[in-house]
Parts: structure tokens; sequence; C-alpha cells
């Protein structure tokens, strides 16, 4: 039986904590470091890339189809299979090994101190099998993260937040930013890096088949329980953003502006909660990545069933997967890790691209449109991933010559690069088929 008011918090809750991995943790508290007296401009900038951008990143999966596969046929119909390979390269060898790595070291290790090597491999195994238990059930995914999950790490959250704007260790001094602008700049754009958007795509089909699985089938009932569970993941994210950033703000006369952002985070809760709180902390750093680690398991399995045409059975891929993040995290396996950067960097601004068409669907005059957008923001994700790949090591060459052309690019210095591109070829892509008189894909509804 539909219940419109619990289904858009659970769901709403678990869209925050899937969004809400341990990464997210460190990035507020250095922004109030930096911002100091000039926070609040710093919050609206978070607000609008860390939080609002990744949840329109769902809601433009929502507005052009059931899937990736209906966003992504607008540029070429095998186009979501590239995007699925490369996201599950990317949490295979990357994003989830690092949420087992850091829940142990930050989590379990933040209460016990350094341990032997066999406690990790102890603790890995405890952490994976309870991710695949709350993910093999493919259509309980989220309610499980929603009703069971969440609440402990919004509860252990809420406790450090309160204790710091009830009790501050101390007042808010001015930071290394001066003004209202560049804080609002540098939060916005420290939120854009973390990379959220793709989140947003990546995990779009989850909260998708979530609906339908509770019978909300209408896309009239759909769009309203979109805008339902937004409104909560962005309510809760905006208060613990918001949280952990006034707390960073208080240490503008106590940490030089390039403390370690980790050793930043932990300091901050033991000065204003003592060695109860560090403990706190560590058990908001395990469900944090606990929460990440499920939702990315039960996508991938996802895929990999729907890859397969159902020969390989929907848990089955959920726990191959799952045993291969296992092995990885636990073999500790750098060089392969290093495979997770340059993917992350070829598969963002394709995202971003997509979150825009997607929002904006009414306003795109043809597939040529998107064709010519989201190849122009491939090509210049490219260039982006081989920097990428030579800063971590995993390349050597002289990438130079590509630099100095990425140079004349409006925006390139700032991130940007594929902007002005992407523009250009949407327009020349629906220039091109307005011409030829190609037809365009149309949207399901």
């Amino acid at each position: 039986m539909k219940n419109p008011k619990k289904d858009v918090l659970v769901v709403g809750f678990a869209m925050f904590a899937i969004f809400f991995g341990s990464g997210n943790l460190i990035f507020p508290p250095q922004i109030g470091l930096l911002s100091g007296e000039e926070l609040f401009p710093a919050i609206i900038g978070l607000a609008l890339s860390g939080i609002l951008f990744p949840m329109l990143a769902v809601a433009a999966v929502s507005n052009v189809g059931y899937g990736l596969q209906d966003m992504m046929k607008h540029v070429t119909p095998w186009f979501h299979y590239v995007f699925m390979a490369l996201g599950l390269l990317a949490v295979i060898f990357g994003t989830i090994p690092r949420c087992g790595g850091v829940a142990f070291e930050s989590g379990v290790q933040g209460i016990f101190g350094e341990l032997p090597n066999y406690v990790r491999i102890i603790f890995l195994v405890l952490f994976f099998a309870i991710s695949y238990y709350f993910a093999m059930n493919q259509s309980k995914v989220i309610d499980k993260i929603g009703e069971y999950l969440t609440p402990i790490l919004l509860i252990t959250l809420a406790i450090i937040i309160i204790i710091a704007i009830v009790n501050p260790f101390d007042s808010i001094g001015q930071g290394t930013i001066t003004s209202g602008g560049e804080s609002f700049v540098n939060a916005f754009l420290t939120g854009y890096n973390t990379g959220d958007v793709g989140t947003g795509i990546i995990c779009a089909g989850i909260f998708i088949a979530a609906f339908k699985e509770k019978g909300y089938t209408e896309k009239g009932e759909s769009r309203k329980m979109m805008f339902g569970i937004i409104v909560v993941g962005f309510v809760l994210l905006l208060f613990v953003y918001a949280g952990l950033a006034y707390m960073g703000a208080q240490g503008t006369g106590h940490y030089e502006p390039d403390v370690d952002t980790t050793f930043l985070l932990t300091d901050l809760v033991r000065r204003v909660s003592g060695n109860a709180g560090t403990i706190i902390l560590s058990l908001a750093v395990i469900f944090a990545c606990l929460t990440t680690a499920i939702g990315m398991i039960a996508t991938t399995g996802g895929w990999v069933n729907e890859w397969s045409k159902g020969k390989i059975s929907y848990k089955l891929a959920a726990l191959i997967i799952t045993v291969a993040i296992f092995l990885v995290s636990s073999l500790g396996v750098s060089n392969v890790l290093l495979i997770s950067g340059p993917v992350f960097t070829l598969l963002f601004p394709n995202a971003v691209v997509f979150t825009i068409l997607g929002i904006f669907k009414k306003f795109v005059p043809n597939d040529g449109a998107w064709k010519g957008a989201i190849f122009m923001s491939l090509i210049m994700a490219v260039f982006d991933a081989l920097n990428a790949a030579a800063s971590s090591g995993l390349i050597s060459a002289d990438l130079t010559a590509m630099n100095n052309f990425l140079s004349y690019i409006p925006l390139a210095s700032q991130g940007f690069a594929w902007l002005v591109p992407s523009i250009v070829g949407f327009i020349v892509g629906a220039v091109i088929y307005k011409v030829t008189g190609k037809e365009s894909v149309p949207y399901p509804f």
C-alpha cells in the first residue's frame, strides 16, 4: 500500500546516506576554516554544487526516462554501456575499496588505535559481508538503507554538530579568504570537484526503481516523489555540511590553512566533544562508508544483470562485485587503484552535461544537440583524464603540447575546459540535425 509521506522520508533518507560518503565529512570543515567570517556565502556555494547539483542529476535521469539507457540513447544506442563500464571500473578499483579502507583506518582505528593487518582483513570481510547482505535484495535496498542505517548515521552526525553549535570551542575568526565572493567560489568549486554529480547519474536508477516498486508508476506521481526526496535529502545534507563548516570556522586561530583535512576533522571533534566525540565520529565514518558501498554494489549489480539480459542474476552479480571489491581492498593493489582517478575524470564532465541536458530537455531541440554536447565534453574529458593519469604515475608521457593547447580554451584553468566546447557542440550538433532533417529518438513521455 502506498504511503507517500513515509515513502518520501525513507527514500530521501537513503538518498542522503548514499550521497554522504566518508569524503563528504572532510571537506566542509576545511571550507569553514578557510572562509572564517565569510562562512555564509561559502555554505551557499557548497549547497549549490555539493548538494543541489548532484540531486538534480537524479532528477535529470527521471525527467528523461526510467534509467541511463533512456537518457543516453539520445547520444547513441550503446553509449550507456560505455558509461556503465567506466562506472563499474571506478567502483571496483576505487570508490568502494577506499570505503572499506577508510572505514577501518578512520573508523575502527579511530576508536582502538593501530591494529595488526589480520584485524583489518577480518573487518573487511565483515564490512563487505554486511554490504552484500543489505544489497542482495534489489527491491529492498533503499528501504533497508533509509529505515535502518541512515538514522544511525544521522544521529552520530547530529550529536557532533549540535555540540559544536551549543558549545563552540572558540569564536569564528577571519579566515584566509576575506571576501564573500571568493568564499562562495572556493566552496562552489570544492563541492563541484567532489564529483557527486557522477554519483547522482550512476545511482539514479535505484531511486527510480524504488518508486516503481512502491507503486508510483504514473509519471506525475513519480515526479512528486522525486521532488519530495530531493527536498528531504537536501535539507539533511545542508544541515550536516553547514554544521561541519561552522565547526571548521571555529578553528581559524588554531590551524594553518594547509592543515591535513582528515586531521582537521578529527582534531575539531576532539576539541568540541572530547574522546567520546572521537568515538562517535568513528562510528559516523563507518556508517557513511557502509551506506555508500551498499548503494554502489546495488547499482552495479543491476547493471551486470542488465548486460547479461538476466543470465547472471542480480544476487550473483552483486556477490561477484562484492568479492572483487573485497579482494582489491584487502590486497591493497595500489597500482590498480590509480585507475579510479582518471576514470572519474573521464566520467565527470559527461555526467554534468547529461544532468544539464536532462533537466532542461524541453529546450534541447533535437538529438544532434545531445550528441554534439556529449561528444565534445568526452573529448575534453579524455584530455583531463590523461593529465590525471600522468599526475598519478599511471602513465609516463610528455603532455606539454596538449596542455598548451588547453590553455587557450576559456575556463580551462578553473577546471571547466569542457564547458565552452560542449556549448559549441550543442549548437553545431543541433544545426546539423536540423539542416539534414534527421529524426530524434522520442522521449518515453
